[in-house]
């Protein structure tokens, strides 16, 4: 497993730029391996493998910091033209330090997989989908896997190595009853390596999918009110991850977040953990190192409900006078450094529920299993959201009649102050890079808008 530092390539490229007089050179080497495989009507659909490489160039010209981007150094010198006409120009970016000591964390995600063996368990779950009640149609039943290395090398060829990756299966069922149609999507990670194991999992999340879809058929709008609520464990992951930059260092120094001026303080029920967990086997986000080269660690956001600690990157933490947690990340290879997480889990500090303990004890209530628009109906500064939802009816106990076309409203904060009981059903959502891992939860109520 030859590392980017071996690369003739690459050392040639870092003693060029040294020649022509560049200094405090940072070159950050991004690799990625990616396959999807998906079937629909019991064939293979589409088959599709990738490989990608990536180089983020910093360094310091005339002592001004200046910086681009390639996906080859093979034109070296149209790269160090480029490179200097940078010179300058990023007024506010940091002259990137040099690399102590070496070191290499890879772990090697990347696994060997039998493509056939692969395409007949989703043919499995595709019939597993479709034998259920009123299932229609299998929209979606795939397989995928990546392997992401990070690499940061200095003009002195020291080097940090880290990479990421999973292999997860998603599913999405379409069902029907007359003019009715419903869809539900369940997606969960699996070790392609026990195929036996694969398939039962692929095949619980394709007949969970379609019972889900079954469950959203002839849905109603409700009344308006205030309602006991359920919140599905894929919907409280979706809100816990889009509110998650609330902890991020540069929010809070800037008081673009509610959590400003709050640390220490209790805003959430007393049982409430949040935390982030690099090393986590229920999430999918596995690093050693930020993009930054400083070590991950894990982090207590909330703990029993009190606000514990805030994520920073090294310009952040250089602010707020204090040190990178380890949370300096890249949206994108062409990206500036931002502050990001690895997995993210909400959790219970006492005891947890099933889902049918807490519907049992919602009753009169609705139970949510989807929301819509929480990019433009949930603000951070503020904490508050208005959410569209769907989901169903709590009657006698049990799920029951569809209902949609209404909106959730409230406060995150006293949304977490307001969660009565946490579930044992943990499920990951990725968005922005970050895995959310998020139980369902029970709400004491929520304001609901609909007819």
């Amino acid at each position: 497993m030859r590392g980017a530092w071996e690369n003739p390539v690459i050392i040639d490229f870092v003693k060029g730029l040294k020649e022509k007089g560049f200094r405090h050179i940072r070159l950050f080497v991004n690799t990625r391996k990616s396959l999807l495989l998906s079937v629909q009507y019991q064939s293979l659909k589409h088959y599709e493998y990738g490989n990608t490489e990536l180089y983020f160039v910093e360094a310091v010209w005339n002592g001004e910091y200046c910086c681009m981007y390639t996906d080859t150094l093979r034109e070296r010198e149209e790269i160090f033209r480029k490179l200097k006409e940078t010179a300058g120009v990023f007024v506010n970016r940091q002259i990137p330090g040099a690399i102590k000591e070496s070191k290499d964390y890879r772990g090697q995600r990347w696994h060997e997989f039998d493509k056939n063996g692969v395409t007949d368990i989703l043919k499995c779950a595709e019939k597993a989908a479709l034998a259920c009640e009123k299932a229609d149609f299998v929209e979606v039943c795939e397989y995928q896997q990546y392997e992401e290395t990070v690499t940061l090398m200095d003009e002195r060829m020291n080097y940090l190595a880290d990479d990421d990756g999973d292999c997860t299966f998603t599913v999405r069922v379409l069902a029907r009853d007359k003019n009715c149609v419903a869809a539900a999507t369940k997606l969960g990670i699996v070790n392609v390596q026990d195929k036996d194991k694969f398939k039962k999992t692929a095949c619980n999340l394709a007949e969970r999918a379609a019972k889900y879809a079954r469950f959203g058929l002839c849905a109603e709008r409700p009344f308006s009110g205030s309602y006991p609520i359920v919140l599905e464990n894929c919907v409280m992951a979706e809100l816990t991850g889009h509110y998650l930059p609330m902890f991020y260092g540069e929010n809070i120094i800037e008081r673009r977040s509610v959590l400003a001026g709050k640390e220490k303080e209790r805003i959430g029920v007393s049982f409430l953990r949040l935390e982030e967990e690099p090393y986590s086997t229920r999430g999918v986000r596995r690093r050693r190192i930020d993009d930054e080269g400083v070590p991950v660690s894990r982090k207590i956001l909330l703990k029993e409900g009190v606000f514990e600690e805030i994520l920073y990157n090294n310009k952040s933490a250089l602010q707020a006078g204090t040190k990178s947690t380890g949370n300096g990340f890249k949206p994108g290879v062409t990206d500036d450094i931002g502050t990001s997480a690895t997995n993210v889990i909400l959790s219970s500090e006492r005891e947890s529920f099933s889902r049918k303990e807490m519907i049992e004890k919602s009753e009169g209530g609705i139970y949510i299993t989807q929301i819509e628009g929480i990019f433009a109906g949930a603000d951070i500064e503020s904490g508050d959201f208005s959410l569209l939802a769907s989901g169903n009816r709590i009657t006698g106990g049990k799920v029951g009649t569809a209902v949609n076309q209404f909106t959730i409203s409230g406060n995150i904060c006293e949304l977490w102050k307001n969660i009565e009981m946490i579930g044992n059903d943990p499920v990951f959502r990725i968005s922005d890079s970050v895995c959310t891992v998020a139980p369902s939860v029970k709400v004491r109520q929520l304001m609901v808008s609909g007819e």
